[in-house]
């Protein structure tokens, strides 16, 4: 018996599942990142910021919950693309999978800083040891906190795209196209992490332009997945035996 009659998994179903996830994921994160904070947090403005949390509760929290949806997804994503990518090598498919699950704890633990603004708010009349302004401070503090967590999880996220992208460029049941354009979003997430805390006025000035081609890599991946899947002849010759698959043309 081959190693595909093994299998007790569709390759084409787990696929379809990454690219649905992924594109949960995205959508979820886009809400919270793209929409919810921005329109949430005045950058250098403490007061202001603690105001519009407090003003609209309800959309701080569906951003919140909309994030955690995101970390969720990541867990199946990393672990599913282990199971396909492991058999084009498995010690990168490993080291992708680790870096993808530490920038998620990392950014879990990091959602603790998000929720402090609006705990501080519902607590207010049990931090009476500390006037507005202090507590609008604290608030503030805490949103900036985050933001460096989610920079830190971007230097895993980067070096896990960019692995991934390398396996998918060397599978072949794959466009190796969207493995350059994962490779080129890994890159950006882990320059942009990197540079924020080497030369943090540099990537000031680099934003948002540094992060704009994260969307192309991440959902032409996603995009392909859960439409078409994957080659399944060519996944099937890597689990049948790695040294002899050939490239899709």
């Amino acid at each position: 018996m081959s190693n595909s009659d093994l299998e007790r998994f569709s390759p084409l179903v787990l696929a379809r599942i990454v690219g649905i996830v992924s594109l949960i994921g995205i959508v979820a994160g886009g809400f919270d990142i793209g929409y919810v904070r921005s329109l949430l947090i005045v950058p250098g403005d403490a007061a202001a910021t603690v105001h519009n949390i407090a003003a609209h509760e309800t959309l701080f929290r569906m951003g919140f919950t909309a994030h955690i949806i995101l970390l969720l997804c990541n867990v199946p994503d990393e672990v599913i693309s282990f199971m396909l990518f492991r058999r084009v090598n498995g010690v990168v498919a490993i080291m992708a999978m680790a870096c993808g699950l530490v920038g998620t704890a990392i950014e879990a633990l990091d959602m603790v800083n998000a929720y402090v603004p609006l705990k501080l708010a519902a607590e207010s009349g049990a931090m009476a040891a500390f006037n507005p302004q202090q507590l609008q401070a604290l608030s503030y503090l805490s949103v900036q906190l985050q933001d460096t967590g989610l920079l830190i999880s971007f230097v895993f996220y980067g070096v896990d795209e960019m692995l991934a992208g390398y396996l998918i460029f060397r599978s072949g049941f794959l466009p190796r196209l969207i493995g350059l354009l994962l490779g080129v979003s890994g890159f950006c997430y882990f320059a942009d992490g990197l540079i924020s805390f080497i030369a943090p006025s540099l990537q000031a000035s680099l934003l948002p332009y540094l992060l704009f081609p994260c969307l192309p890599g991440e959902a032409s991946l996603a995009l392909w997945l859960a439409i078409v899947g994957l080659n399944v002849q060519a996944w099937r010759a890597w689990a049948a035996d790695p040294r002899t698959a050939q490239w899709a043309p």
